[in-house]
């Protein structure tokens, strides 16, 4: 019996929980900054189901599938959250401000929308990545909208496996912080 069971464990192998994380290089120049008006940044949420560990693959519409043998090292919220403030901070015409106590001009709350593997066209997979930015200004004790932006990317993929999927995941980050500081730079006057 014993030898039964230990010739049935050594059978079976055993499938390796892989982890990543994203990055999203950057090699332009800094901008120049104006500190005549701050941003302050909230932290970047998620909205569930985009707010796991595990990678999601969309296989059909309003279906998602968990891959539990790959995933991030640290959820995608925390990572986007360090790629913004970086990318404010290179990228920005303006001071960004992450300390409550500093009376900031402008407010910047980033939502990470979507985050997942499109597989419901087998022959055209691709990488989806979507962020809301909405920045506000307080006005006289009034909180007014000055941006409420949807960033959509969708890159496709030149295999279906993780590196092409963290690849595509990559490049669309980074047009997608692109077009974001883009918008807040043309939209936060000093």
């Amino acid at each position: 019996m014993l030898v039964l069971l230990l010739s049935g464990c050594i059978a079976n192998k055993y499938i390796e929980h892989k982890q990543y994380l994203l990055d999203v290089p950057d090699a332009s120049k800094k901008a120049r900054i104006s500190y005549q008006c701050s941003l302050f940044v909230d932290r970047v949420t998620a909205i569930s189901p985009f707010d796991r560990l595990d990678f999601l693959y969309r296989i059909k519409s309003g279906g998602y599938l968990i891959d539990y043998y790959h995933g991030f090292f640290a959820l995608p919220a925390g990572q986007f959250d360090e790629i913004l403030k970086a990318s404010l901070k290179k990228h920005a015409h303006f001071n960004s401000n992450y300390d409550k106590l500093i009376i900031p001009s402008y407010r910047l709350a980033v939502e990470l929308a979507e985050l997942y593997a499109d597989y419901r066209d087998h022959n055209n997979p691709t990488a989806v990545v979507a962020m809301r930015f909405v920045l506000t200004k307080s006005v006289e004790d009034k909180v007014i909208v000055v941006v409420d932006k949807l960033l959509r990317s969708s890159i496709y993929l030149k295999a279906k496996n993780t590196e092409s999927l963290l690849q595509g995941w990559n490049n669309g980050i980074r047009n997608i912080m692109q077009q974001g500081i883009q918008i807040l730079n043309g939209k936060i006057s000093c």
